[in-house]
């Protein structure tokens, strides 16, 4: 049994469901847990963080109440008012490469980036973001940020981007139960662990009773 995670770093309700996943994770470690990317903001989406100002200084405010998860003031006041634009390729590269090293770590490493922008306010554009982030898992931050520029990675991750989009997953996050061969869609948008646990059960309960 594997749980397929579909995320994106630029997504607020991304930043709140990761817990619960980590959670539910820990909860059952055996099973196995896969992180993509879904490619929220590319190509002529991407716009400066300012123009979505207004919105996000509301709607952070549901995600704190639903979630439990913490917006800080570097994000709130200091990210949101930039003209930095908003992009959801590099910190996917990231991932990309993360996962050649420890992909056994990626759900942590994605809920490192997630905090980084969101609690922190840093930029997911800077390379610097990158190098303090893979400290913490010792990995040789040089090669790493070299491995972000590598064409190969970046062709990868948008691979990654299309089975998200080949799947039809156009709102994240989302999670995907993988078992007894096929795919059920489990999780659409931030899902409690309690009900997300239980749509779980009753996928699991309705394969063995066709057995």
């Amino acid at each position: 049994m594997k749980l397929i995670y579909v995320t994106d770093a630029l997504c607020g309700w991304c930043y709140g469901f990761t817990p619960v996943v980590q959670q539910l994770q820990a909860a059952h470690p055996d099973m196995e847990v896969e992180v993509l990317s879904g490619g929220m903001i590319l190509g002529a989406n991407r716009r400066p963080w300012s123009a979505m100002q207004a919105y996000i200084q509301q709607a952070h405010k549901s995600v704190e109440e639903m979630t439990g998860v913490q917006f800080g003031e570097p994000f709130l006041h200091t990210l949101l008012a930039s003209d930095e634009k908003m992009d959801s390729e590099k910190p996917a590269v990231a991932l990309t490469v993360f996962k050649q090293y420890l992909p056994e770590k990626a759900l942590d490493f994605v809920h490192d980036i997630q905090v980084a922008l969101n609690y922190k306010g840093e930029s997911l554009n800077d390379d610097e973001t990158y190098r303090r982030l893979v400290e913490k898992y010792n990995l040789p931050a040089e090669e790493f940020l070299q491995k972000m520029n590598d064409e190969k990675m970046r062709y990868e991750t948008q691979q990654e981007f299309q089975v998200v989009q080949n799947w039809g997953i156009t709102g994240f996050p989302a999670a995907i139960l993988d078992a007894n061969d096929q795919l059920y869609l489990c999780a659409r948008g931030f899902t409690p662990l309690d009900r997300l646990q239980q749509t779980i059960d009753n996928i699991l309960a309705e394969i063995n009773s066709k057995k």
